[in-house]
């Protein structure tokens, strides 16, 4: 079998797509053939990023807030009925904010939840169908954060990105035998829906990261393409660290 990456003829569902990295990873699969299906909870920020893209025919709009597991089985069945069939899918939310571990409300340690783990797993579930007839790979893209934790106010979402990691190792030993293949990224990257949170974020892991800095966005698509091109087939269940050296030693410079 050729190493390379070629994923002409596949369709893939990126979530959290229209901007930042989940846009880079699905504009990545694009560029290398695939037919992508681009998320965002705003239909108009959807439509804008499938614009963007360049409007391929290869494109699709699959808008809708998969946070609210009531959506998720019809955005879901949409975005495959568009793209025809499901190789791969990539869940690439990760979203919270610093706060500190006395002052975390329910409704902040329900939101790092919800928005990292818990909509991975239902739009896994949901997909899961359409993946065993293709015994297609899923990648849940979390953090190092989730792994050796992060700077004061990072709990909940080291909580619950160090749960997607165990989340994706869990289905990857029971969808197996299906043929369907799961694993996780975590990458040290530094974008999250508040801004002052990834500016902290950026700065920890610059000074803690062996090589100086951030992973950049290609880094993190191009661990993420790896996972679901075909020379990876006997790969499931495992977690691939992007994090210039982080996770090795919890390096302080």
């Amino acid at each position: 079998m050729p190493i390379q990456f070629d994923f002409s003829g596949r369709c893939v569902f990126v979530t959290d797509s229209a901007t930042g990295l989940g846009r880079r990873i699905a504009e990545s699969f694009h560029e290398l053939g695939a037919t992508v299906a681009i998320h965002d909870a705003s239909p108009v920020q959807t439509e804008r990023a499938v614009r963007e893209l360049g409007g391929s025919p290869r494109l699709v709009a699959a808008p809708g807030d998969l946070a609210k597991t009531a959506n998720v089985e019809r955005i879901v069945h949409k975005a495959i009925g568009d793209l025809g069939r499901l190789d791969v899918l990539i869940c690439c939310a990760t979203q919270g904010r610093l706060c500190a571990v006395d002052r975390i409300s329910d409704d902040d340690f329900g939101r790092a939840m919800g928005a990292n783990t818990k909509k991975a797993f239902f739009t896994t579930q949901a997909c899961v169908p359409a993946l065993r007839a293709t015994r297609g790979a899923v990648v849940h893209v979390a953090s190092t954060i989730g792994l050796v934790g992060g700077p004061p106010g990072s709990v909940a979402f080291a909580t619950a990105t160090g749960a997607t990691v165990q989340m994706a190792r869990m289905m990857a030993l029971e969808l197996a035998a299906e043929g369907i293949r799961i694993n996780a990224v975590c990458p040290a990257w530094a974008e999250m829906d508040d801004a002052a949170t990834a500016t902290v974020l950026a700065d920890y892991i610059k000074r803690r990261s062996p090589l100086g800095r951030i992973a950049t966005a290609d880094e993190c698509a191009a661990a993420v393409l790896y996972l679901t091109a075909p020379f990876s087939a006997y790969t499931t269940g495992a977690t691939l660290v992007a994090d210039g050296g982080i996770a090795s030693g919890h390096y302080v410079g």
